[in-house]
This record gives C-alpha cells, structure tokens and sequence, in this order.
C-alpha cells in the first residue's frame, strides 16, 4: 500500500503511512520517533520524483533497443511484429 501511494503521489495516504511505520518501529523495534522519521524522509521524498525518473529511464531503454534492433534486424523485427499482430493489419503500418 506504501508503494501505491508513493506511485500515484497522494500526500494525505503517505500521511498516514508515516503514522503505521511509526507506530511500527516504535512497537517492533524500540526506535524513537525522530530515528523513525528520518528513515521515513527519505522515502517521502522519493516518491515526489524517483518513480518518475525511473519510468521514463526504462522506457528510454526500451525505445533505444527497439530501435537497434529495428534497424540491424529489420526483417526479424517486422517478422516479430507482425506475428504479435496477426489479428490488426493496421498495426504493422505504423512501424514503416
């Protein structure tokens, strides 16, 4: 649930988040509140930029080999391609 917060950015979830790891690592651990809150910062703060960064990164490594791929094994590629998209001849006409 943590993750999902951090992913979609709510402020008000990640709030209540804080509270549960607090509560947690003062009843599991015997961490003080404060030691609690700054292991938590850090992954606060994560989530206003890492999942994005991180998104946008694989997909950026997606798209470069795809394109290598495209070009050094072009009829391998279309062959793929078109073997996935048996079914909308459409489909293929955007990759030319």
């Amino acid at each position: 649930m943590l993750r999902r917060a951090m992913q979609q950015e709510k402020a008000e979830e990640m709030a209540e988040h804080r509270d549960n790891f607090r509560a947690g690592a003062i009843a599991t651990h015997g961490i003080t509140q404060d030691k609690a809150d700054e292991i938590f910062d850090p992954m606060e703060k994560f989530a206003g930029y890492g999942f994005n960064k991180s998104h946008a990164a694989a997909y950026s490594f997606l798209a470069y080999h795809t394109a290598w791929i495209k070009v050094h094994y072009t009829a391998e590629f279309f062959c793929a391609n078109m073997t996935v998209e048996m079914d909308n001849t459409d489909k293929p006409k955007v990759l030319f």
